[in-house]
């Protein structure tokens, strides 16, 4: 299935929702959207710093607001 968002894009998306707590949990969820080339499209260290940093800049957002994840 191919999706009109890129995944990269989409998994920073699901990061800044503040829904997931890893990135391994966002793979997950982008699978069951129908990505199926993950291992080419989220593949590198830079790719995955920039998946981590917006899950702790929503993990941020969220301890401010006095809420915790949903561990989607």
């Amino acid at each position: 299935m191919t999706r009109d968002t890129p995944a990269l894009t989409r998994a920073l998306e699901l990061a800044a929702s503040g829904d997931f707590i890893s990135v391994n949990h966002i793979r997950q969820a982008l699978r069951r959207e129908g990505y199926g080339t993950l291992a080419q499209d989220l593949a590198g260290a830079a790719t995955n710093r920039a998946i981590v940093d917006q899950l702790h800049q929503a993990a941020a957002e969220r301890k401010r607001r006095g809420g915790g994840p949903t561990g989607s």
